[in-house]
Order: C-alpha cells, then structure tokens, then sequence
C-alpha cells in the first residue's frame, strides 16, 4: 500500500473510527465500510476487506492472470440489465400489475431449474398440479426468510409443544440469517464446533441435552462464513446424524456460493444418497454472487419437502415477496442459455462463472499474503481456519479468517478497542470481527438463544474475538 502512514494515519483512523462506531455499533460492516471510505477520502490506502459484494470493476483492464474477464463479465452485466429495460418498457402501461402470475416467471422457474441440472447435478421441477420444488424471491435474504417460515409452519402443522420452533444453528454463521430467526421469534441454539478450523462435525451434536427440541437447522457448507468448504462426506454425516435424532428437521443449506466452486458439480452430490434428504433439505440459492448482481435482489429455494412447501408456498404467493419485474426480465437474460437449451452457451456460462470465482481468490491469495509479509507481528503463528496458511491456494473462497497475535492483542488493550479494529488500526485492513458471526445480540435480548450459559459456546465465543474476517469482492488487490 502507498499512501499517509505511521503514527499520522494510526490517530487518524482511531479518530474517524471512534467517529462511526456509535451510530454503527450493531453493524460491524457497515462500520468498518464507513470507516474506510473516510479514510480513502483523505487520501489513506486502506483497504475495505470487510465488503463482499462482487463487481466486474474491480478486475483490472488487461488482467495478465485472465486478460479479458472484465469485458465479459461486464458485457454479460449489460446486456442483462439492457433487457431489464425491454421488459419494462412492454409493462409501462401497468407496471405494477405483474408479479408471480407475470409470463417472466415460470420461465425464470424452468431456467433455475435447468441450471441447477446442468451446473450442480440436482434436478428440481415444478409440476402442474403438484406442490412446487422451485421457489424465486426479491433477494436471497427473503429465500432464507421463506425457508425460515417453511419449517416454522411445520412446527405449528405438528402440533409441537413448547412455545416457539428452535433452530440449530452451527457457527460461524452470518448474522442476517439469525437476526432473521429473532425478528420470527425463534429460539436458537447456537452450536459451538470442536474442530479446530470450525466445520460443524457429528460429534458437536453430543453437547446438545437429552430431550432438546430442534425443529430446524441452517447452516452454509460452501465457503461460508470462514471461507472454508466442509467436505461433502462430512455434511452427510451431520446431516445424517441431525435426522437419527430430529426426522422431522429442516435442514437449510445457504449454497449461494456452490456454483462458483470448482467442485460444483460433486459438492452437493450426497443429497441422492439418503432418502431422507428428500424430505428435509432445502437449499438457498442466488445470482448474486455467481454473477455479480448483488443489486438486482434474486434469489431461489430448492426443496422436496412437502412438510414446508406450504409456508414457503404462501410467503411466495406474497405479491411483496416475489421477484420485481426488472429482476425477472435482468435474471431472463443471464439464464436464457438453459432456456433455448443452448449447450455451447450453457458451457459459456458455467465458464465465465468459475473465472469470477478464481478472480475472487486471486484477490484473496494477494491480500493475505501481504498482510503476512508486512504485519506478520500482528497474526499468530498458529492459524487453524486458513485451510493453507502457507501458499493461500485454497478454492471456491472469497473469505479468509486469520488468527491474530498477543501483540496484536495488547494493541488492542492500549486503545480499548477490538483485536479485529486493532488491527485495522495497525494495518489499513478493515476486516469484521469473526465473534459478530458467533452470537446475536437480539437472540439474547429477546430470550430466544436456547443455551446461553453453556461453557463451550460461551469459551468459543470468547476464542472467536482473536479472529478477524476478510472477504475479497470489491477490494482491489494491494499496490506494489
């Protein structure tokens, strides 16, 4: 990085920190996004490491590494968003007139469809007459919304005891998910893994008591939220062992990220295995990130399960809750080769989707090896999440979360502030607290966490505060 360093840009970035931090203290990314962009008005390199919404933009002009990424990325932007105002423009004379029942969208449901059989090898279809496997959404926060609603519906179709559907929730996780779970009124309890790199295992199920309800469980395999991949035999296994105990569960797998991964076609292949799978699973899907069109809100439930088709059924009946005009026409044009069945174009696709996942890690593997080389002071030797602490070659992940040092650590202590801000203070790398991916203050607030005082998620919690969170959508790679 070039730019103001030193002790000036240390007080400047604990003055515009200390700035932002009340208004934004419930919202670490939106703090640190603030921060950061401060900074960059005053001519300070910092880097917001925090964001990960993916943009063609931040892929240079002549990429030596993949020359032509930013023309086709933004060419396949343009034209989607050219046909948006097509589909508008057919629409004008009653705009709002149109929603699920519009033309756009059972073709939109026959090219998710199409994409997810060609791309992940899982076919889904939605039958006349029969209950519908496909669901499409304003955003893919709304899909996790429906699946929520799904298995909440569920729990009052049994007849449950008890006063509230819980959810089992591995972490990391995000929060949005279980801000989702809190504003629903959900308990939740949150399971603390025993792995040192933090991929949920079967083992973690033991710490749950005798005779605990759980009704769901959400949870994100694919590169989320550490940036590491659980391997597919491992979620069978968990999954598997979540049924032996709780067969009336749904299982919501967050796999917006599947499609970008090299391993696409194989990482979801053990949903055939069990028959069980059949009738609890439900996937999350999204053109967000596979695309870069975190902007156009669409997103997309995959499930067989009949048992929550009815809550997800009438949530998308919801006129308020279906995909916009602009996003059925925009998201038309980015599937059309899986409607015209085009194979060369399907091919095509699949292609330019794994060049924006490997341009995603090349942004990873150049920024973590920085931070290594130039503030190896402030990370610990010991990095267990970091699937390769060395070359930082691992696939399929926009994220990386780095353990950080005792120095690191006693900076923080000197300023009052996190290890995550410390850093940031020391570095310009403004990452996210990996603890905010490991509680809710909501859930606590409102009497929703089920296992509040269990030791090992409370020392895990604790563990997680040592750990910073980097994500690589927007963020240029470092100078120099």
């Amino acid at each position: 990085m070039s730019g103001p360093r030193g002790a000036d840009a240390l007080s400047v970035r604990i003055e515009t920190f200390r700035r932002f931090s009340g208004l934004f203290a419930s919202a670490p990314i939106r703090l640190m996004s603030r921060v950061v962009s401060a900074m960059q008005s005053q001519g300070f390199p910092d880097q917001a490491t925090a964001i990960g919404d993916m943009d063609w933009r931040t892929v240079p002009a002549g990429d030596p590494e993949d020359p032509t990424l930013r023309e086709d990325w933004s060419r396949q932007t343009e034209r989607a968003l050219e046909q948006a105002r097509f589909w508008l423009e057919q629409l004008s004379s009653h705009p709002l007139g149109y929603n699920l029942d519009s033309v756009g969208y059972p073709l939109l449901i026959r090219a998710w469809s199409e994409m997810w059989r060609h791309q992940v090898g899982l076919e889904f279809e939605n039958r006349t007459g029969e209950t519908p496997e496909i669901f499409v959404f304003h955003g893919g926060n709304q899909a996790i919304q429906a699946a929520l609603l799904g298995v909440a519906e569920a729990w009052r179709d049994r007849g449950s005891p008890g006063a509230r559907p819980t959810m089992l929730v591995p972490v990391p996780t995000f929060s949005c998910p279980l801000d989702q779970m809190a504003l629903q009124g959900m308990g939740v309890h949150l399971l603390a893994p025993t792995d040192p790199g933090m991929d949920p295992d079967p083992a973690d199920l033991e710490s749950i008591p005798p005779g605990t309800a759980i009704d769901g469980v959400y949870m994100m395999p694919v590169t989320n939220p550490t940036g590491r991949t659980v391997p597919p035999e491992r979620i069978r296994a968990f999954i598997g062992a979540v049924l032996d105990r709780w067969p009336h569960a749904g299982v919501i797998l967050d796999s917006v990220y599947v499609r970008l991964h090299p391993a696409h076609d194989s990482l979801l292949a053990w949903y055939r295995e069990d028959e069980r799978f059949r009738d609890s699973v439900i996937f999350i899907d999204s053109l967000s990130k596979t695309h870069g069109m975190t902007g156009l809100r669409t997103g997309a439930v995959f499930t067989r399960g009949g048992a929550f088709a009815g809550g997800i059924t009438r949530y998308a009946q919801n006129v308020m809750a279906g995909p916009s005009n602009l996003m059925q026409g925009a998201s038309l044009a980015l599937l059309a080769p899986y409607v015209t069945e085009e194979e060369d174009l399907q091919r095509q696709a699949l292609e330019l989707q794994l060049r924006i996942g490997r341009h995603m890690q090349r942004r990873r593997r150049l920024i973590v090896a920085a931070a290594f080389q130039r503030f190896a002071e402030l990370l610990d030797t010991f990095q267990p999440v970091l699937p390769d602490p060395v070359g930082f070659q691992w696939e399929g992940s926009m994220y990386a979360v780095l353990r950080l040092s005792e120095a690191c650590l006693a900076v923080a202590g000197h300023h009052g502030v996190s290890p995550t801000v410390a850093f940031f203070l020391e570095t310009g790398y403004a990452g996210v607290p990996l603890a905010g991916f490991c509680g809710n203050p909501n859930l606590v607030r409102h009497g929703l966490l089920a296992n509040p005082d269990e030791e090992r998620l409370t020392a895990f919690q604790e563990e997680a505060t040592r750990y910073v969170r980097l994500s690589f959508g927007m963020t240029p790679p470092p100078e120099g």
